[in-house]
């Protein structure tokens, strides 16, 4: 079965025989089924004769079975690389939820699924990259409309972060349909990404879902894998399903974008270097921020808590920032610490002893007060904060009581999720700017493009 016109958002099953590396004679007909929200599953008609399948192991304790690698083969002699296999269900017929399907080669062990290049698109790409894909001809005859169709990829961009990335670049070309009646033309883009050594599958995802979190600040909506292919020495991709929060796109212009690639083309070469370079600093921050976009339903209080701590992070790994020098309060720590009474029982002196050992760092209130001082008053205005002081201690005073619940000191924004929603809103929007202006974005062109997909109230 082709599986190259599928993609991350769509439904299809395919029928073929299973089996494990170990025992290629045993193969087991089955019917692996994928759809974005469940991934995929793999029903199997029997068992694999193996010892993890047997009456006894399967009965003498309640354990969750967990395989390796299976391989299939359907009619067509297409291969599949089942990777990652939890059995849902065990008896005549077995079923297992499938981590990622790797449709086109087999591989035999974990070690063999190395990768050294991508092909690789996201929703919303084609609409961020601008590509003029027909261009108006003079016809002929004034009664025929001519466009020319570009034959070949063209590369808007390249850039080269460096480390296990040798080059990232941007590609694009024309999808054309000829039908009786019917030309269908659209634009096509996918990042190609080289790595300057082979690396393992999830350390390649890895890689794909930070790309995918400067693609959600470039256009202002999550922008998720939609189709994957990974390449190791051979020409052929391999190309890789897994599940997913993804969710079908918007119909959504360039000029709706915060930073579609027209605008920023002169500057995206540094600013993907840029963006790579800073994740091993930044992930925790990334992880807390992008966490509350991919996962569109969690509650509003576990976002506004993520984003509180993603900016106290922020600041943390960013600024650093004590009340006092660090030998001066270490001293300071061990005349508290020798000043607690013998009495105090053991529990209680370790609360104090943790305590002690992070006193000296910036409070959130003084955190929040640091990164809002340095924005210009025209971007607090942006993003529509009348009264400043007060809006720090009504986050200041929420996040203590949302880690608490200490009654005495709730707010009324717990009990309102509206306007929550829009502080997390507003939250967001201040760390993207924040985020963008240490890629090298002007503050005043990262808040105008922060706020065209955000909405205060």
């Amino acid at each position: 079965m082709d599986l190259s016109q599928y993609s991350l958002l769509d439904d299809f099953r395919l029928t073929a025989h299973w089996w494990l590396p170990s025992r290629p004679e045993d193969k087991v007909p089955g019917t692996l089924t994928f759809n974005p929200d469940a991934g995929a599953r793999l029903e199997l008609m029997g068992l694999f004769n193996s010892p993890d399948f047997g009456t006894f192991a399967l009965l003498s304790s309640p354990r969750s079975l967990r395989l390796d690698i299976v391989l299939g083969s359907d009619a067509d002699g297409d291969l599949y690389t089942l990777h990652i296999l939890d059995a849902l269900n065990i008896s005549n017929t077995s079923t297992f939820r499938v981590s990622y399907l790797l449709a086109g080669k087999h591989f035999s062990s974990t070690e063999e699924i190395n990768f050294r290049s991508a092909l690789v698109q996201y929703t919303y790409l084609e609409a961020w990259s601008c590509f003029q894909f027909t261009r108006p001809r003079k016809s002929d005859s004034p009664e025929c409309l001519s466009i020319d169709i570009p034959s070949t990829v063209a590369t808007l961009f390249a850039a080269n972060p460096g480390g296990l990335i040798k080059e990232v670049s941007l590609e694009a070309y024309a999808r054309s349909q000829f039908k009786p009646s019917v030309v269908d033309i659209r634009p096509g883009a996918r990042f190609k990404i080289e790595l300057s050594a082979a690396s393992d599958l999830r350390a390649f995802l890895a890689l794909l879902f930070d790309l995918g979190q400067l693609m959600t600040m470039f256009v202002g909506n999550p922008s998720y894998v939609k189709r994957l292919g990974l390449f190791d020495h051979s020409e052929s991709a391999v190309l890789v399903f897994f599940s997913s929060t993804i969710r079908p796109e918007e119909q959504l212009h360039p000029l709706q974008m915060c930073f579609p690639l027209k605008d920023i083309h002169s500057s995206i070469r540094i600013l993907v270097e840029k963006w790579f370079e800073s994740v091993p600093l930044l992930k925790p921050i990334h992880d807390l921020l992008f966490g509350t976009l991919f996962a569109q339903d969690s509650f509003v209080t576990t976002k506004f808590l993520s984003l509180t701590q993603a900016l106290e992070s922020f600041h943390r790994r960013t600024t650093g920032g004590t009340y006092v020098d660090s030998a001066d309060y270490l001293a300071l720590q061990r005349t508290l610490t020798a000043a607690v009474p013998a009495s105090i029982p053991n529990p209680l002196r370790q609360r104090l002893s943790d305590t002690l050992t992070y006193a000296n760092e910036y409070s959130l209130r003084k955190r929040l007060n640091d990164l809002f001082a340095s924005l210009d008053v025209r971007t607090v205005d942006m993003l529509k904060i009348p009264d400043l002081k007060s809006m720090v201690e009504l986050i200041v005073k929420t996040r203590n009581y949302l880690t608490h619940f200490d009654e005495e000191s709730r707010t009324l924004l717990v009990d309102d999720i509206v306007r929550m929603h829009y502080m997390n809103v507003r939250l967001t929007a201040l760390q993207f700017i924040l985020i963008l202006k240490r890629l090298g974005i002007g503050e005043a062109v990262a808040a105008s493009g922060v706020v065209k997909r955000r909405y205060f109230e």
